[in-house]
């Protein structure tokens, strides 16, 4: 494990000796003690060893690095870069700039990645050359890690992803499960480097967009902790939030040449019934009620049996345990 100060404002790119990482897990790290340790072992557990897991100290007051370094065990894939305190967005970014991986992974330090997260996603893009990135769903669990709904990844095809940024959601690619290329990253301007900025996640995926096409995977491969920050769950449009989502929009049609009277392309269908009781089917599974979990699987193959939201959902409540 190795300690590092942030560079002076430069390199795009950190050198190294050694081979480089393929992926590089991004955890930005804000007085995240109690959750870090399961963050940080829950990516050292990875079926994708060929990782680095870079954990970015926004200027923490609390034991946040200690616990991450105990929980690692001397494992060296994890680097700690540390930042004078400057919100989520500017750690980030600094993280990005500083990433050896082709690829980086983001991951919030409440949360966790199942085992097989990145071995799907690696393969995905890898298989799709003209992604950019890809997410995934996430099961949302309550401060006891009870889980509480599905969240994430309900449109899968860029044209429904790129449809709902536009017209201002959040969430169409839940930030804590996307995997995505890193030179991408940088081309579309990487996250917004101000001290505090708010909105950066909507604003980086439809920057992201105009590089190349966004993707989701159907499968829950993060937990994600609900907590009073991020209570609102991040896919509508809050008031809080409002004026930033109008400029990230206003930005985002100037660079595309869209006319205020123009329709958007590609906007987000609602979801169908089948995804609700899909969802509800996948709560009931990480709930441990196999029972439940039957049920509402029954009803979401009886209204889309190919659906592949409800495909993924079949396999996981079947064939493996919570």
């Amino acid at each position: 494990m190795t300690h590092t100060q942030l560079p002076p404002p430069a390199a795009p790119a950190a050198e190294s000796t050694a081979a480089a990482p393929r992926v590089s897990v991004l955890m930005p790290v804000y007085n995240a003690e109690r959750y870090v340790g399961d963050a940080v072992r829950s990516v050292l557990a990875s079926g994708f060893a060929d990782l680095e897991l870079l954990v970015v100290d926004d200027g923490s007051t609390d034991a946040s690095v200690d616990a991450a370094t105990r929980a690692a065990a001397g494992d060296r894939r994890l680097r700690v870069l540390r930042v004078p305190h400057g919100g989520v967005a500017a750690a980030r970014d600094a993280g990005l700039r500083a990433a050896q991986g082709e690829l980086v992974a983001n991951l919030d330090a409440d949360d966790a990645m199942f085992p097989e997260r990145l071995v799907r996603q690696v393969a995905f893009l890898d298989r799709h050359p003209e992604c950019v990135a890809v997410g995934a769903r996430c099961v949302a669990v309550d401060a006891a890690g009870r889980p509480v709904r599905i969240v994430g990844g309900r449109y899968l095809a860029h044209e429904a992803i790129d449809g709902a940024h536009m017209q201002g959601l959040g969430g169409a690619i839940w930030n804590p499960s996307a995997t995505f290329r890193r030179q991408a990253a940088l081309d579309a301007g990487g996250y917004p480097a101000t001290p505090h900025a708010t909105g950066e996640d909507h604003d980086f995926w439809l920057r992201l967009a105009e590089v190349g096409r966004l993707a989701n995977l159907p499968d829950v491969l993060v937990r994600y902790r609900l907590h009073d920050a991020n209570a609102s769950g991040g896919e509508g449009i809050t008031e809080r939030r409002l004026p930033v989502t109008i400029d990230n929009l206003r930005r985002a049609y100037g660079r595309r040449g869209i006319t205020d009277r123009e329709p958007v392309k590609g906007s987000a269908p609602p979801p169908r019934p089948a995804e609700r009781w899909c969802d509800r089917a996948l709560c009931r599974h990480f709930a441990g009620d196999r029972g439940g979990a039957l049920r509402a699987l029954v009803a979401a193959l009886l209204l889309d049996p190919f659906a592949p939201n409800v495909r993924s959902a079949a396999r996981l409540v079947l064939f493996s345990r919570a």
